[in-house]
């Protein structure tokens, strides 16, 4: 009986369920933790003659409480005390030593004790209201901490000029009466916390509230060592100290705080760079600085280049940083000699919270429920491993053992009862019900003395688990033609399940040396998997039914109607897929000042480690055709009934019909991949002030990076293929060699999949289907990227420090290596070797011009060259079906590098005591590039299939805009409401242009799918982008409201090539031209998010946020007519035979999102 018990009871505790909960009581032990100590402890204690000061002291001593007082106050007091206490608590103490005096005190934690004169009642926390005279005010308020609104229990608060000064009492309010009207300046000390001090002007009766910032020292406190270590609140980035930093800045920069990021409802970073002037994001994680797409952007992680995250792209995933580990972000927008030259429209970097001298924890708990998704009963799944709720596979998906590994290209020579034991047989998807999204932070800071110095210590830990449900519908242009103007498509209604899984884990270390010296070691480590299971069903020969008034600028409502002639394919593909991310990244530096101040010394080394896996995807296709001799099936059907396994592609009526049938994907592919990316980097950068006005600054960047990608790929097919996997003659019907074929189990129906991958299936003797290798050297590259560069650069501040100059020379030499494969033109043909070998040596000079007319303004001006190299995916020649997005992406190895000319013009004003953190600017930048570099789309109306997915060089692009930033507090408002009210805004408005002219010397075709020519929007630039936010933040209430709005303009996501269908007239006979895919276009967005923060208890802070309020479909569209911008399609009926009367840009694809609703606690102690 007591086994089976505890059988049970560790079934319970191992259910995900119950670890889905764990956060709330991790949460629950830290807060109780926290309220621990609440019993009275007894001290023995003797006092002999002694002052009330040096009883003070003697009381520290033996308790180890803090105690907080003016020592003004308490030497008031003379008197002398003898006395001894046994077993006495500290209320009894306290009580003795106060007793008959102007002293009363507060105990806060059983910690602290603040000892302050006596407040009349009336008067703690309410105003007193000015006399008829308008002589005698009362100044009020309470002191919290800047980063947790938790109140501030004995700050000493001085009004300087009346000669008053108070102690906050244990919930942090101070009040201080008896004022004349006047100026008088506030100033503020506590322990740990940097000193606040803010001109105020009594005309009457206020309310001012404080907010201290941890990271300095005070007056006023007796610390005593036997107390024990102390534990502060950690200061990090205020607005004010981003201004600071934008304002004495040598360059274009923007940026974003700690303090505005906590406010708002932002999870990650992609969500936090959209509200930085000039910034927008694409996909929801790639940032787009000033309209240039990402791969014009660099990204730095705690001043190292981040790592490529992604398959297709070199760009660096945001939205795998939480923003709960964020310090401050910084966007460079004008080039630098100490800046990295690949850096064409800006460079952002990211600084995470760093190690502090403080004890500290703080624990974050967040809950979120996404409409549509949570509680959502249809939420597909598949069967996984026992791991997946940690990010990683355990194995279940892994590669058999079996077949040859990664980079062994021989075909696995096993049987097919070997493929039916040893690959996973789960091929079917279920349906569950989607949990809250659930996210646990915890910050961990603390010190140790190291050989008699300072090790700051920082370990960040953040577990994510989030579901996500989208019902996405697409049309993709189709050519057909029945002389009745209907212009036809293919239709896709498209349900996708994604779970995904994230740990970060930051850990970072600052060894403090001297004033002069300091050592940091910085971590990032990352595990996220994200399991997919997708349904796609697809029919062609789709047109819309309706009239002028239909509207067509969305797919949802639209009636579709199928032509009744012609050669009909209904398709369905079930893919099952799961990606695992590992990511590294560490570094080790140092800052070190020589000669007074005058020379700095700083070195950083690096090493990234990248692994992306997609282990085990597997893509199940049927269709509702079905030619195995007994002509076809499922047409009288129930649609969910007559799914048959997809058959190979045999000519057709016309020719089109199969077009996703490919032999080579299969009835079944599975596929596993591997993407392995290291960099090593270091950097010394020296600095020497040689005068009070000239500073000489050089400094060196060397970089190595490797990639290897590895690809099997396996297909089940019908058993008569050849050992090759190919049928003896390109039009064999299945079966046709004359010999058994079961084609009950060859067509086998989407009820079947539970027994298909087993040897009932999968047989040798090929009657009914079989398992084939189709891994070619095509399926891997290899690449190296050798990067050195050196800089020399001059600081100059004439005019008395008004002008600063600062430019140089960066040169930089970089040397790519890609090997890959290309796979022949026909299906089983050999592979030809593709070797890139790129050298290029790039000088760029640079130079930052920024004239300080005073304190206020800042005119800056700025030019510079950039360089925009390919990256890896780009150059190989490794092709891959994205199955999610239903596009082939293959790269280019002509491609050359993009250079580009930069200019620069900004003006900015700061009022002369920014202390509300208030700016405005406004700003205009140029660019002009050769080869600019842009992601192709191919895909003919005639042949069908995926489209194909390249990159290519343009001739020459320019890039011209105008920036408007403004920050404003509202308290020049008589209000007091308003005092704690801001606005930040700004505006990008964006033209590009790119050209790319007719090639007349080599290609003499003129056909624009042959030789491309166009003048167009650069691909992947808004022409727009626009932030609004209204931030109120009261620090006595502990209360916080911040409001955003972001829009964005369209943008091309890829640009066509070609021309559209057509039809011209010879006589009176139609000649068609089918055409091609028009490019996609990325449609106007917006989005408003909410967040409100309040304090409940002093540790404790509560969020409620809403994202995506407004859940505006995500809509691409494609440019049917080729004039690269959207043009809302509409029907107009014209009576011409073969003449299409649905005219403009029809959507491609849309969905949405849906609102999330998330629910934050934070406890800090």
């Amino acid at each position: 009986m007591k086994k089976r018990f505890v059988n049970q009871f560790y079934r319970l505790l191992s259910g995900k369920k119950l670890f889905s909960l764990l956060p709330l009581f991790l949460l629950y032990s830290l807060f109780c933790h926290a309220q621990e100590g609440g019993k009275a402890t007894k001290y023995n204690i003797s006092f002999s003659g002694n002052t009330l000061e040096e009883c003070i002291d003697a009381l520290q001593k033996q308790t180890g409480i803090r105690f907080f007082y003016e020592a003004l106050e308490v030497n008031k007091v003379e008197r002398h005390y003898t006395r001894s206490f046994n077993q006495a608590t500290i209320n009894t103490i306290a009580d003795y030593l106060l007793a008959n005096t102007s002293l009363v005190y507060d105990i806060v934690d059983n910690k602290k004790v603040v000892i302050r004169r006596k407040i009349p009642a009336t008067n703690t926390h309410t105003l007193d209201s000015a006399n008829s005279s308008g002589e005698s005010h009362t100044i009020k308020g309470r002191v919290v901490d800047f980063e947790t609104s938790m109140p501030l229990a004995g700050a000493s608060v001085k009004l300087a000029g009346a000669s008053r000064s108070v102690v906050s009492d244990s919930k942090g309010y101070y009040v201080i009466s008896g004022i004349k009207t006047g100026e008088y300046t506030l100033a503020v000390t506590y322990i740990g916390y940097s000193a606040f001090a803010e001109t105020v002007r009594l005309t009457n009766s206020t309310t001012f509230d404080i907010r201290m910032q941890a990271g300095g020292g005070s007056l006023g406190e007796i610390v005593v060592s036997a107390a024990g270590r102390k534990v502060h609140n950690v200061a990090h980035t205020t607005d004010r100290k981003v201004l600071e930093t934008i304002k004495s800045a040598q360059s274009v920069v923007s940026g974003i705080s700690s303090q505005q990021i906590a406010m708002g409802a932002d999870r990650n970073v992609a969500e936090v760079v959209k509200k930085i002037s000039g910034v927008s994001i694409k996909d929801d994680k790639f940032v787009i600085i000033r309209g240039m797409n990402e791969r014009y952007n660099l990204t730095y992680l705690n001043g190292n280049i981040a790592p490529s995250t992604e398959l297709y792209s070199r760009a660096f995933s945001l939205d795998l940083l939480p923003s709960r580990i964020i310090d401050r972000i910084m966007v460079y927008k004008s080039p630098a000699p100490d800046l990295m030259g690949d850096m064409t429209g800006g460079a952002v970097k990211i600084f995470t919270k760093d190690a502090k001298t403080v004890k500290h924890v703080d624990v974050e708990l967040q809950m979120g429920y996404r409409t549509g998704t949570t509680f959502n009963g249809q939420f597909m799944t598949y069967h996984g491993s026992g791991t997946d709720f940690l990010g990683f596979d355990n194995g279940v998906r892994k590669l058999p053992a079996v077949v040859p590994g990664y980079g062994d290209f021989t075909r696995a020579g096993i049987s097919q009862k070997e493929y039916a034991q040893n690959f996973s047989p789960y091929l079917q998807y279920g349906y569950k019900s989607a949990l809250p999204m659930i996210q646990l932070t915890a910050n961990y800071y603390n010190t140790f003395k190291i050989g008699g110095k300072n090790l700051g210590m920082l370990s960040s830990l953040s577990y994510k688990t989030e579901s996500q449900q989208l019902d996405i519908d697409r049309a993709g242009s189709f050519w057909s033609s029945d002389g009745n103007g209907k212009r036809t498509h293919e239709t896709t209604r498209e349900s996708q399940s994604m779970e995904t899984v994230q740990i970060n884990l930051l850990q970072n270390f600052t060894y403090k040396l001297r004033d002069s010296s300091r050592l940091f070691f910085k971590n990032y480590f990352l595990q996220q998997g994200q399991s997919t299971t997708v349904v796609r069903t697809a029919r062609n020969n789709q047109y819309v039914a309706g009239d002028s008034s239909t509207d067509l600028g969305h797919l949802t409502g639209i009636n579709w109607k199928e032509l009744v002639y012609g050669y009909n394919v209904y398709e369905r593909n079930i893919i099952l897929g799961y990606t695992q991310r590992f990511l590294y990244a560490g570094n080790v530096g140092g800052e070190h000042y020589f000669t007074r101040g005058k020379q700095l010394l700083e070195w950083n080394l690096g090493y990234t480690f990248s692994r992306q896996q997609i282990p085990d995807q597997r893509v199940i296709r049927f269709n509702q055709n079905r030619q195995d001799g007994g002509g076809t099936r499922g047409f009288g059907q129930s649609e969910d009934l007559s799914w048959v396994a997809s058959y190979r592609y045999i000519k057709g009526p016309d020719d089109v019909e199969n077009k996703n049938n490919n032999l080579e994907r299969g009835m079944i592919s599975r596929t596993w991949s591997r993407n392995n990316e290291q960099v090593y980097n270091g950097a010394i950068d020296y600095t020497n002030k040689l005068t009070s006005w000239m500073t000489f600054k050089a400094g060196t960047y060397q970089q190595w990076k490797s990639r290897v990608l590895f690809r099997r790929a396996y297909t089940l097919n019908e058993g008569d293929l050849n050992s090759a996997g190919y049928p003896e003659s390109a039009n064999a019907n299945i079966g046709s060699s004359g010999h058994y074929m079961d084609f009950n189990k060859v067509f086998f129906t989407e009820q079947d999949l539970d027994k298909v991958w087993s040897t009932n299936y999968l047989k040798d003797d090929g009657s009914a289907l079989k398992v084939f290798d189709r891994t070619s050297g095509s399926d891997a590259y290899t690449a190296t990227e050798q990067l050195n560069a050196g800089y020399v650069a001059l600081s100059l501040l004439p005019l008395n420090g008004k002008l600063d100059v600062y430019g140089g020379l960066r040169v930089e030499y970089d040397r790519q290596k890609v090997a890959g494969a290309m796979p022949g033109s026909n299906q089983g043909s050999i592979n030809y070797p593709v070797l890139v070998d790129n050298k290029t040596t790039n000088y760029l000079p640079s130079i930052n011009i920024s004239y300080r007319p005073s304190q206020q303004f800042v005119v800056r001006t700025a030019y510079g060259k950039t360089v925009n190299r390919p990256e890896f995916r780009e150059l190989s020649p490794y092709g891959e079906l994205d199955q999610l997005n239903n596009q082939t992406v293959r790269g280019n190895h002509l491609l050359k590098p993009a250079n580009a000319t930069n200019y620069d013009a900004r003006i900015e004003w700061y009022p002369k005591n920014n202390d509300k953190a208030e700016t405005f600017s406004v700003g205009v930048f140029y660019k002009e590039l050769t080869n600019p570099i842009e992601r192709m789309i191919t895909r003919s109306l005639f042949s069908g299939g995926p489209a194909n997915i390249s990159f290519g060089n343009a001739d020459k692009a320019t890039v011209q805009g105008l920036e408007i930033d403004l920050r404003k507090n509202f308290g020049f408002i008589p209000v007091p409401f308003f005092r704690n009210l801001s606005f930040i805004g700004n505006l990008s408005l964006i033209k590009s242009e790119v050209n790319k002219g007719l090639d007349t010397l080599v290609l003499k075709n003129p056909d624009p799918a042959v030789n491309p020519h166009y003048t167009r929007q650069l691909q992947g630039q808004a022409p727009y982008t626009v932030n609004l936010g209204l931030y109120y933040d009261n620090a006595g209430t502990g209360t916080k409201l911040a409001l955003s709005w972001n829009k964005i303009g369209p943008r091309i996501y890829a640009a066509a090539n070609g021309a559209p269908f057509s039809i011209k007239y010879q006589g009176a006979v139609p000649v068609v031209t089918p055409g091609n895919q028009g490019s996609l276009i990325e449609l106007e967005r917006e989005a408003l998010d909410l967040a409100l923060t309040q304090r409940i208890i002093k540790s404790l802070q509560v969020k409620f946020s809403a994202q995506n309020i407004l859940n505006q479909p995500i809509r691409m569209a494609e440019d049917e007519n080729f004039t690269y911008k959207y043009e809302k399609a509409f029907i107009k009926r014209t009576g011409e035979p073969y003449q299409s009367d649905t005219n403009g840009d029809m959507i491609s694809s849309e969905y949405k999102p849906g609102p999330h609703f998330i629910l934050s606690l934070t406890y800090s102690f």
